[in-house]
């Protein structure tokens, strides 16, 4: 060959390796650069899928990992697993190099929220992982039992949004205590990113400064709705409520506590002295009743809401009578002190003689019981004024039904033991089938003017009410039609009974009310709660 012709030949040759430069070798880097990134796609880094290229058989990955392993992985698979498209050269790997530029940007801790009733406690929140949340809600109800206090761990878990705390030591060093002797300031939420520390939120804040503090923290609109939100409101209404027991009994504790005094004669036992509520009286008087069912039992007690709200009398039983009918011993005179035993006292004595003194608490002026004592060893020493030798003028005999779909309360007061077993009878037989019957609330009281007969009074029996249909608050007198009303919450209100059409005119309505309030107004509130929340959850 001439010198010419291995020019032409040379040039052609440097042509074909220009044209496979800049046509097929572009091709196959971007063929290179698909495959890959389908073997990079199957690397699972919670981030958008990174971005490889290659510079002839340099390879170059960008973007964002979580975690080192999976960087680890996808600078392995780039420069073992790329295969060079062909059939000639399809087993090898054209990989000679990987440029890493890969972050390693982890997903943040997760949250936690702890909500605080004096020792007892809640832990909610949301963690990266259920052997995180497992750890750190063991750990945590570790230091608060340490602490004399009970926290109960309640954490979900969402790996899409967190990551596991690199560390937990500053969350656990700055755990809140319980709160046990703090008052009205026991109650307490507490919020904290898992590594950090924790940061009290003001319970009397607005929810709207509150939300915008915690945007600080990884909490969605959707958490905020149904974790945070009702956790605060749950604390808010503990701190009312809390506030207002401490505050009621620091008024309690400047009331003067009750007094009783029990005297014993002829068959007749007389209760004289004052106490805090009309219900404290009936439940005393039942007892007495109760445990001397063969005396005549004279009400002289009086009811002042200027006393003590406490009743812890102590037992009563026969000990507390005279020890004989013989003169000299027929007679007995008690007193009884809230948290105290009974205590016998001399009744022989003169009417301005206090032997009951030294028994006194320090903040129950002897002045109070002064007046009583007279009165009370006046009728035992034969000479009372202003008690009568008879019996007591008859409370009135009474019936009150609550009637709900699936309950039943019977109440009220009658004077014969059976008639008060024959409308029981009644009533189990009449609703018994579909629902539970309450009944224990009707007493049979020899103090109760007498009833003559039931059976108008069993026969007027009224309908119960299907599901769906308000509840029934119904009233008689023995022997008499039942009056029945719907029930409504306004209807619960104080003196609301009292003023409706259901009780007689010359009925006193507090007896009946407060026969409602004790025994069936709870029952009707907890029927009425599931419709209530439903509402407010509308709203």
């Amino acid at each position: 060959m001439t010198r010419a012709r291995w020019f032409i030949a040379g040039s052609w040759l440097l042509l074909f390796w220009l044209l496979a430069g800049a046509v097929w070798g572009p091709m196959l880097e971007r063929r290179l650069a698909r495959q890959a990134l389908s073997l990079t796609e199957t690397v699972q880094t919670g981030y958008p899928a990174v971005a490889v290229s290659f510079s002839g058989q340099q390879a170059q990955v960008i973007g964002r990992v979580r975690h080192e392993a999976e960087r680890r992985e996808i600078v392995a698979k780039l420069a073992k697993d790329v295969r060079t498209p062909g059939w000639l050269s399809g087993g090898l790997n054209p990989v000679t190099g990987v440029r890493d530029d890969l972050e390693i940007a982890p997903y943040p801790a997760g949250w936690l929220l702890l909500a605080g009733q004096g020792e007892r406690g809640r832990l909610l929140g949301r963690l990266a992982s259920e052997y995180e949340a497992r750890d750190v809600g063991r750990l945590m109800e570790d230091l608060w039992a340490k602490a004399g206090g009970r926290l109960v761990p309640d954490v979900q878990v969402d790996p899409t949004r967190f990551d596991e705390a690199p560390g937990i030591t500053k969350t656990l060093d700055d755990l809140p205590s319980p709160r046990p002797h703090a008052g009205g300031d026991g109650a307490q939420v507490q919020v904290a990113s898992l590594g950090g520390g924790w940061e009290r939120l003001t319970l009397d804040a607005a929810d709207d400064l509150l939300r915008e503090k915690l945007k600080t923290y990884p909490i969605t609109e959707d958490e905020w709705q149904q974790v945070v939100k009702p956790t605060l409101d749950q604390m808010r209404r503990y701190q009312t409520e809390e506030r207002a027991r401490i505050a009621e009994a620091e008024r309690q504790a400047k009331l003067a506590p009750p007094h009783v005094f029990l005297a014993a004669r002829d068959q007749r036992v007389l209760l004289r002295g004052e106490v805090a509520s009309l219900k404290i009286k009936r439940e005393l008087l039942n007892t007495v009743i109760a445990a001397f069912p063969e005396w005549r039992v004279l009400d002289d007690l009086r009811v002042n809401a200027r006393r003590r709200t406490v009743a812890e009398f102590g037992p009563i039983t026969t000990a507390l009578l005279p020890l004989s009918q013989e003169a000299g011993a027929d007679k007995s005179l008690a007193l009884g002190l809230s948290g105290a035993a009974w205590a016998f006292v001399d009744w022989q004595v003169g009417e301005t003689a206090q032997p009951w003194k030294k028994l006194l608490p320090p903040d129950l002026p002897p002045a109070l019981l002064q007046a009583d004592s007279r009165m009370v060893t006046q009728w035992l020493q034969g000479s009372a004024q202003g008690i009568p030798t008879l019996p007591i003028p008859a409370q009135p005999s009474f019936l009150t039904l609550t009637l709900l779909p699936d309950k039943v309360i019977l109440a009220g007061q009658l004077a014969e033991e059976p008639l008060r077993a024959r409308l029981v009878d009644a009533v189990k037989n009449a609703y018994s089938v579909q629902t539970v019957i309450f009944s224990e609330a009707l007493l049979a009281r020899g103090t109760c003017a007498p009833t003559a007969d039931v059976e108008q009074t069993v026969r007027s029996l009224p309908p119960l009410p299907k599901a769906g249909e308000p509840p029934v608050l119904a009233f008689a007198r023995p022997g008499q039609d039942w009056k029945s009303l719907p029930a409504t919450p306004a209807l619960l209100e104080a003196g609301a009974l009292a003023r409706s059409p259901l009780l007689p005119a010359d009925f006193p309505g507090a007896m009946a009310e407060d026969t409602f309030a004790s025994e069936a107004y709870d029952h009707l509130r907890h029927y009425w709660r599931p419709t209530q929340d439903t509402t407010t959850r509308t709203r």
